[in-house]
């Protein structure tokens, strides 16, 4: 062996005594050339492909993450509906009173939000007293999950199908059975005696809706949602109630709440990323988990495009520089190693951020112009990266001002932009209960428009609305910015006077119904004048709370109706406890 390897040794020298030094310049050269551009093009192919794959990774987190903080904030917001209505004062009579009237409150809230399927009430022994569509009034519901756990707690099921409901609602259009979402919870007296348990059973179409909204207006049509209980069984999506994964894999998305892996589903690699959801607020969540997934050929077919072409031209490259190195391998070697020197010195600290211009040769000047676009294309990929960020500062900030505005208008009629029934309340009894307990003076005014439904039939409903907003700004501008107003409903306002005594009330109603009277409405060649009737009350010892305030000056509102219209009536206590005992 010693000897084979001298013999080789001595006829590797023979060769390279017979070869010039320009040949041994050019075949350094040459495979130099090939060194330099290989390990170049194979490392920026692999940056490139690694790029773009955690680009594609991060968006479909990105779609997965916002999906998931829909479903969290959906069900939020109707768990804080059913509790609000659980609360309101005007409900607490209707708890035990008449089932009728229970009914029809219930399906009032069910009209507002079309989701709920069903709302009931029931008795502390699980009979239900009333429901949406009568549905179950009379039945038992004792032995069902939500009923147990509403007994003592805010209760927020997961998804199952129906099962007393499943023969009494119509069946589902696409065959498949109604499945629900469980929201309830006590409901007590002023006491805290137990009263019963309001549920409310969610259509679970609304999540189906909201992923289908989410998939169509994802710039990416072959991205693909899922929805997941924490038991790994598939609630939205292909193969929807089967298991999708279990066992570590479960496990480690469960405690991992996000992130993303490679799977193989079917004939396809797929890049999928998953969120598991944490809740919203008072809402803590169910642990769905949402996925996104895209397959592997689409979601990378960019990056190994350009992985390809930085290879085949680096192999173009280092072809030509081993066919040109023969006639220019002198006048080259001083250009490369200045070509060299300045790659090396790009991204440190103070190394410049593009490669000076070579000449000298045609494979200089192509090597340059190629590493200098290469560069330019990653400077661009950076900017692009800067201006995602950019991109999804901006929409949390637009989510931000949205989900002011959604408070706002919870707040607010939306046609005067006065307060509405609700809001006024909430304000009115805190009001109420100061001025009750420091024996401070505080006014009520009723007010309606007279011949309110003549306008509408005379005129349209255009003009009627245009009367509303113009009495409401009337009404706006003629208090204080301590009072309140609020449109009741039709053409009935309120306004609450804080440090106000009957002489101060009647004065300021006789303003508002002056302004009024005074007040040209309409628009374009349409023109009318508008009257109001004014109803006042004072607070009195004996209220109980702003209702009774409020149900004395609309005593005095029937009064002004009744003896002319257009003028105002102050409603003192003692005739409105009359009026009671009468």
């Amino acid at each position: 062996m010693r000897t084979l390897i001298h013999k080789l040794a001595d006829s590797s020298r023979a060769v390279e005594d017979r070869l010039t030094v320009r040949a041994h310049i050019t075949i350094a050269f040459a495979a130099m050339i090939v060194v330099l551009v290989g390990a170049l093009a194979a490392g920026a192919a692999l940056v490139s492909y690694r790029n773009t794959s955690e680009l594609v990774n991060t968006r479909l987190a990105a779609v997965a993450s916002i999906t998931a903080e829909r479903l969290d904030r959906y069900m939020a917001i109707r768990q804080q509906e059913v509790h609000l209505f659980s609360k309101l004062e005007p409900l607490r009579g209707l708890w035990q009173g008449d089932r009728p009237s229970l009914r029809k409150a219930l399906e009032q809230l069910q009209s507002s939000y079309s989701d709920f399927a069903w709302i009931g009430f029931a008795k502390p022994d699980g009979t239900v007293v009333a429901a949406t569509g009568g549905m179950l009034e009379g039945a038992s519901v004792a032995q069902r999950p939500w009923f147990r756990t509403g007994l003592h707690d805010v209760i927020v099921g997961d998804v199952h199908e129906a099962a007393l409901l499943s023969s009494l609602l119509a069946k589902r259009a696409d065959g498949e059975p109604h499945r629900f979402v469980d929201i309830a919870l006590p409901v007590r007296d002023a006491e805290g005696t137990l009263l019963g348990v309001l549920g409310a059973h969610l259509d679970w179409q609304w999540a189906q809706n909201i992923i289908a909204r989410t998939e169509a207006t994802d710039e990416d049509a072959d991205t693909t949602l899922m929805v997941m209980s924490k038991s790994g069984k598939v609630l939205v999506g292909a193969g929807m109630n089967s298991t999708r994964y279990a066992g570590e894999r479960l496990a480690t998305m469960l405690e991992t709440r996000s992130g993303a892996f490679t799977e193989k589903v079917g004939e396809q690699n797929k890049l999928i990323a998953y969120v598991v959801g944490r809740g919203h607020r008072e809402y803590q969540g169910l642990n769905w988990i949402v996925t996104a997934s895209q397959p592997t050929a689409v979601a990378l077919s960019a990056a190994a495009e350009s992985a390809k072409n930085i290879l085949l031209i680096g192999a173009g490259i280092g072809v030509l520089g081993i066919a040109l190195a023969f006639l220019i391998a002198r006048r080259i070697s001083h250009p490369i190693h200045a070509i060299t020197l300045e790659a090396d010195r790009i991204g440190r600290a103070s190394g410049p951020s593009m490669l000076p211009r070579q000449r000298g040769s045609l494979e200089v000047v192509q090597l340059t112009q190629a590493l200098r676009s290469l560069l330019r294309r990653i400077g661009f990929a950076e900017e692009r990266t800067k201006e995602a960020e950019l991109r999804a500062t901006e929409n949390a900030l637009q989510f931000k001002d949205d989900l002011s505005k959604l408070r706002r208008l919870a707040d607010t009629d939306y046609l005067t932009e006065l307060m509405n029934r609700r809001s006024f309340l909430a304000a009115a009894n805190d009001a109420v209960e100061f001025a009750l307990r420091y024996r401070r003076n505080i006014a009520t005014l009723m007010i309606d428009i007279d011949h309110f439904k003549k306008i509408n039939d005379t005129h349209g409903h255009h003009i009627g609305d245009i009367a509303i907003k113009t009495i409401a700004e009337i009404i706006s501008n003629n208090i204080k910015s301590t009072d309140r107003a609020a449109r009741f409903g039709g053409e009935e306002f309120v306004v609450l006077l804080r440090e106000a005594d009957e002489q101060t009330a009647q004065a300021l109603g006789e303003r508002i119904r002056r302004a009024v009277e005074l007040a040209i409405i309409g628009e374009g060649e349409t023109r009318l004048s508008a009257t109001v009737s004014v109803g006042i009350a004072l607070i009195a010892d004996g209220d109980r709370d702003v209702q009774d305030m409020i149900e004395r000056a609309d005593q005095g509102l029937y009064v002004a109706k009744n003896t002319g219209r257009n003028r105002c009536f102050f409603m003192p206590a003692s005739e409105d406890r009359g009026i009671r005992a009468a």
